[in-house]
């Protein structure tokens, strides 16, 4: 077991080594940490133990700085100045507990007596997902937000990956694959979910010889290790991935038969663009090539079903997707994308000819007593693709690349995170298209089908998103004027958490005004930072090493991340490795004894027992009361049986199920739902949106929901006079999260690369506007936002680029050591309404600027 072989590497007879799990991101790896004299001095991973079996990264051993930081919240505070702002003096007081709670019970009754829906939750505490749902449903409020995660990170990415797999993430086949394609992402270089176990499968992929390209603006981690980094133009990805598609299937590299059994690539379309149906069943029609006739799609064999073709079908032209789809694409030609991506044609030529050829279309082989199709090739993509206007087409361009030669859901190619699992596989809708099944993503919309377009009742206006799985970039601009959107209440209370979302969103100046619009703020913080600078109570939370959370690795994250082919269900949990700093209390236990102060803990606990899927002996009663810990006990036990209380969990920190089997791992062929490469219910659910906000006088852009994927440009895509470049963020894998910003370990590590406080300039483009290696530059935007930095040279960045690393340039932390170091992306960047993809609600983070030396 985990614990013994920790505690056999003990090498001092006073030490003790506990077992839990790490919360420096979402991943909760599995650590042991060594405690000496009742202090924590060591952090490590535990050998062989999912999700990152023994390996820890940078954030991971450096969570001690967190810990034992000085600049620790130790007591409750309450806030004597009424004025807020960007630097105004909270002008904190030191408060009881007893106060402080008094205070939050009383406006949390008083929102709850006007509107519950007035109450929102802001977090990134992946952990606590799970009792923090079931809190806000017993409230009686749906205003849940992961904040930044949900403006320009998964949005081009969850809604597509249930579009083509039926789970709400996808990754690579590393264990399979020969050749890797990454689109502006970090798969496997320490960033993204399953982080550490990704980085071990594809380090050794690297060895047996996966080859590995990159296609991004900047040499970032994963491009510095590549066989070949392609540098594109800022928000062109699509371009390129159409220009592929229309390649591969010029040259027929092509997967004819999954075309014809698992996507809508047969089914019939009319002239209206919708599908034909069959008068009786109402399921879209195929042409039967062997009957010469029409019939529904469920009823043809796979291999009679045409994929091109003109026919007559209740007196109407129609055709199968599959030739709208080619013909659609015969625009995007490498010398068409080349202009917009700026990457030669010859490049995009041979890149989809590597793809397509590498792809082994035909071959199988076999596993656990099935043959698979193998497809050793895999694009994946995520936060550089999703950051755009048209994030979700990006997504989908790429996601089709892997369709197209049938590498999705089989060995080698694009997987689902969790679209099968030991009790759940995706099944069909009526239309033939793949619905997931997986209860524990039930947090997100599914795209399919379409959700009902209706008044809206969520702050984020999620209801007018019919294809996307959140709106979570909606959420303030409607908290500045609810009114404009038909809500009808006004957000009354902020919970947040674990989300610092003054420095993690964009246009700091615009999230400053929305949370002046919310009368009464409670953070909950290990320490301050640019948000809780606006809270009216900060209230002091536990250190993840102070505190009780059962399944960090819980159904949330273990069923949507890990494990990747052949490992391991496995649940950790975080426990308590040391008392907690001060009065500092983990936020959630705070939240159920509100509750409980509330009267309300009886819907809480009925609430969690849907959420945490409890049933018999398991089930929280609602009549009686718990304490955390037996609530603990109650999820651990309803989750591992019995003998896996919490008493179980606190010796050993961990248990292993069953192992991922490969149907589970690779789905594909155990189930009919299709992939929809024809987005044909974008045009209902396109329709359904403009009649609503047609009809309620709300301005709303429906003209993205169109059922081919097209590559469309960026509001600021084109020169705008002097501000000819692009400013690019890109991740820095050891600076992720505002709360490493001023970790001392972790900025030493900054300091060392040297690469991460400077922008970083093509040394054309410097010698074009007169600049030298270490000159001081002004950068500027057309809409007046200003940023100082210091310039660094190097051919690692697209000419047309300056590129900005990580979240630094912060002016709320703690330590002033840290303060200003470097520049803040996200305050160069325009939120408005204008600026968003009002399919999948992301916000374009594309920026133009101009460089100039200081003083010019």
């Amino acid at each position: 077991m985990a614990a013994s072989r920790a505690e056999s590497a003990a090498q001092e007879p006073q030490d003790r080594v506990v077992v839990t799990a790490c919360d420096m991101c979402y991943n909760a790896c599995t650590i042991q940490v060594r405690v000496r004299d009742g202090v924590a001095v060591q952090i490590a991973g535990v050998p062989g133990v999912a999700p990152n079996y023994g390996k820890l990264c940078a954030k991971g051993h450096a969570a001690l700085f967190h810990l034992y930081s000085p600049s620790r919240l130790r007591h409750p505070l309450r806030r004597r100045n009424p004025k807020k702002g960007i630097g105004v003096d909270p002008r904190w007081e030191r408060i009881s507990w007893d106060e402080a709670l008094g205070l939050l019970v009383d406006k949390l009754r008083a929102a709850r007596e006007q509107d519950p829906r007035s109450l929102i939750a802001a977090s990134f505490d992946g952990h606590s997902f799970v009792p923090l749902w079931a809190f806000l449903t017993g409230f009686g409020t749906p205003n849940f937000t992961t904040v930044s995660a949900g403006f320009f990170c998964g949005n081009g990415v969850h809604p597509v990956a249930y579009t083509v797999t039926g789970s709400n993430d996808v990754h690579p086949d590393l264990k399979r694959t020969n050749y890797l394609l990454q689109f502006g992402t970090h798969y496997g270089f320490v960033a993204q979910m399953n982080a550490m176990g990704l980085a071990r499968e594809l380090a050794e992929a690297r060895d047996r010889g996966m080859r590995l390209v990159v296609v991004d603006p900047v040499v970032t981690a994963a491009a510095a290790q590549a066989d070949e980094w392609v540098p594109i133009r800022p928000g062109t990805d699509a371009a390129l991935a159409l220009a592929m598609q229309q390649e591969l299937l010029a040259a027929g590299l092509y997967d004819e038969p999954f075309l014809r059994q698992y996507t809508n690539a047969p089914y019939l379309i009319g002239p209206d663009g919708r599908y034909v149906r069959d008068p009786d069943t109402q399921h879209p029609l195929v042409w039967d090539q062997g009957a010469g006739q029409p019939r529904p799609y469920e009823a043809v064999p796979p291999e009679a079903v045409a994929l091109e073709g003109h026919f007559q079908v209740h007196d109407q032209p129609c055709e199968p997707a599959f030739a709208r789809l080619k013909a659609h694409l015969q625009r995007y030609t490498p010398e068409y994308a080349a202009g917009i991506t700026s990457i030669p044609s010859p490049t995009i030529r041979r890149l989809a000819r590597e793809f397509g050829e590498a792809a082994q279309i035909g071959a199988t082989v076999r596993l656990e007593e099935h043959t698979f199709p193998l497809r050793p090739a895999v694009a994946t993509w995520y936060r550089g693709v999703s950051a755009h206007a048209h994030a979700m087409h990006n997504g989908m361009a790429i996601a089709f690349l892997n369709a197209l030669v049938g590498a999705v859901d089989v060995p080698g190619g694009l997987l689902n995170a969790a679209a099968a699992g030991p009790t759940w596989m995706p099944s069909a809708t009526e239309d033939g298209l793949i619905r997931s099944n997986n209860p524990f993503t039930r947090h997100h919309r599914r795209p399919i089908p379409p959700g009902e377009v209706r008044p809206p009742e969520t702050v984020e206006l999620v209801e007018l998103f019919p294809v996307s799985v959140y709106a979570r970039v909606m959420l303030w601009l409607t908290t500045l004027a609810p009114e404009a959107y038909g809500l009808p209440y006004r957000p009354a209370v902020l919970v947040q958490c674990r989300t610092n979302l003054m420095a993690t969103t964009a246009d700091p100046p615009v999230m400053a005004e929305a949370l002046r619009r919310i009368p009464f703020i409670v953070s909950f913080a290990i320490q301050h930072d640019e948000t809780t600078e606006f809270a009216d109570l900060v209230l002091p939370d536990a250190h993840g090493l102070e505190r009780l959370a059962p399944f960090a690795h819980n159904p949330y994250l273990q069923y949507r991340h890990v494990p990747t082919p052949g490992g391991t269900w496995t649940f950790n949990l975080q426990q308590p490795v040391v008392p907690a700093q001060g009065e500092a209390r983990y936020w959630v236990e705070v939240l159920y004894e509100v509750a409980e102060r509330l009267g309300i803990q009886g819907e809480v606990y009925a609430a969690f027992n849907a959420l945490a899927g409890l049933e018999g002996p398991a089930r929280l009663d609602p009549a009686r009361r718990y304490t955390w810990a037996e609530v603990c006990d109650q999820w651990a036990r309803g989750w591992c049986g019995e003998g896996r209380g919490l008493a179980y969990f606190r010796e050993h920190g961990y248990v292993e199920l069953a192992r991922r089997t490969a149907a589970q791992s690779y789905p594909r062929i155990f189930h009919q739902g299709r992939i929809p490469l024809y987005l044909e219910h974008f045009l209902g659910a396109g329709e359904a949106v403009a009649r609503y906000t047609r009809e309620h006088g709300i301005a709303w852009d429906t003209s993205d929901y169109v059922p081919l994927v097209e590559w469309r440009p960026c509001p600021p895509f084109e020169v705008n006079g002097t501000f000819d470049l692009w400013a690019v963020n890109y991740k820095v894998p050891f600076l992720t999260f505002s709360l490493t910003g001023e970790n001392p370990w972790l900025l030493d590590l900054a300091e060392r690369n040297g690469r991460i406080f400077p922008v970083s300039l093509h040394p054309e483009t410097a010698r074009r506007k007169g600049l030298r290696e270490g000159d001081r530059v002004v950068l500027e935007t057309p809409e007046g936002r200003r940023a100082e930095a210091v310039v660094r040279l190097t051919e690692g960045v697209h000419p047309e680029v300056v590129a900005i690393p990580s979240l630094l340039g912060r002016w709320g932390l703690s330590d002033p050591r840290a303060r200003g170091r470097g520049v803040h992306y996200n305050s160069l960047i325009t939120y408005r309404f204008d600026r968003l993809d009002m399919v999948s609600a992301a916000l374009d983070a594309c920026v133009r600027v101009r460089v100039s030396r200081r003083g010019a």
